[in-house]
């Protein structure tokens, strides 16, 4: 009986650019959460609870047009917000700290891609995959509202259905920065799903306490500063008490810098320091 020998085959496609290699990151991080049977569990409920009766029933009800005030109403609701929470808890658990446990960053990092572009990769895998709830939903909700409309006024409800974009989209963004930052901080995806969890969970506590005193205390709260951007984005007044550039100080406060530490930990973790 003879041998075959071993032969060379060159690979045969396209070589991806250095530059677009988070996206492959992204990729993963979208297929590895929808693979979650608790992630889509929580995903199905969240959405038929803050959306789906929602849709349904406003769709029967008669209506004229859909408004920025509907639409803020509709979005400042608890079940919305707690429901961003625990899916950001969930999906950024291990977004990081797997990665330092397994000491995964340094393959990472030993490839032609960049810390930046690490984080960013996983900071787009969470935004397409959170964007299932926090952006998709409520897209469909303010189309099905200005589809069933009896008006004629669609250009108005365009226009509503474009700022719902919007916020869909600040909605998706808004906790994953402190979702990464407490992440890099351990390498037991426990600890950092519940860690994210309390964060926001004492912030609002907090929050609660001292605004007592002053209403502004209340932009502590993440999830005041969320409703309170929404009520900007859909033309509603915020409450008189609340200073709106204080309310832009605290939306920056809540994103950037937690981004800026996820992002000095991975830089510090890939040296192996």
């Amino acid at each position: 009986m003879g041998l075959n020998p071993i032969e060379y085959r060159p690979w045969k496609g396209q070589r991806s650019e250095h530059a677009r290699r988070f996206l492959v990151i992204a990729d993963s991080i979208l297929r590895h959460s929808l693979r979650s049977k608790w992630f889509l569990a929580v995903l199905i409920i969240g959405f038929f609870l803050a959306f789906g009766l929602n849709i349904i029933f406003l769709s029967i009800t008669p209506h004229e047009s859909l408004t920025g005030e509907q639409m803020a109403s509709l979005l400042n609701n608890g079940i919305f917000y707690i429901f961003i929470v625990i899916l950001v808890s969930m999906l950024c658990s291990d977004l990081l700290a797997e990665d330092m446990r397994s000491s995964s960053l340094v393959l990472y990092l030993s490839r032609a891609l960049r810390p930046a572009g690490y984080i960013i990769g996983k900071f787009a895998g969470a935004f397409e995959t959170l964007a299932l709830f926090a952006l998709l939903p409520p897209i469909i909700l303010a189309v099905s509202i200005t589809a069933t409309q009896s008006g004629s006024d669609y250009l108005s409800s365009m226009e509503v259905i474009l700022e719902t974009v919007l916020a869909g989209v600040v909605a998706t963004v808004f906790l994953i920065p402190i979702g990464m930052m407490i992440s890099s901080l351990t390498r037991r995806r426990t600890y950092a799903a519940v860690g994210t969890f309390m964060f926001v969970f004492v912030l609002g506590l907090v929050a609660g306490i001292f605004s007592q005193f002053d209403p502004n205390w209340q932009l502590l709260d993440p999830g005041n500063v969320l409703f309170f951007t929404f009520d900007v984005i859909f033309g509603v007044s915020l409450p008189e008490d609340i200073d709106a550039w204080l309310l832009l100080a605290m939306a920056l406060v809540l994103t950037v810098p937690p981004m800026a530490f996820a992002y000095y930990q991975v830089l510090r973790k890939g040296v192996g320091k």
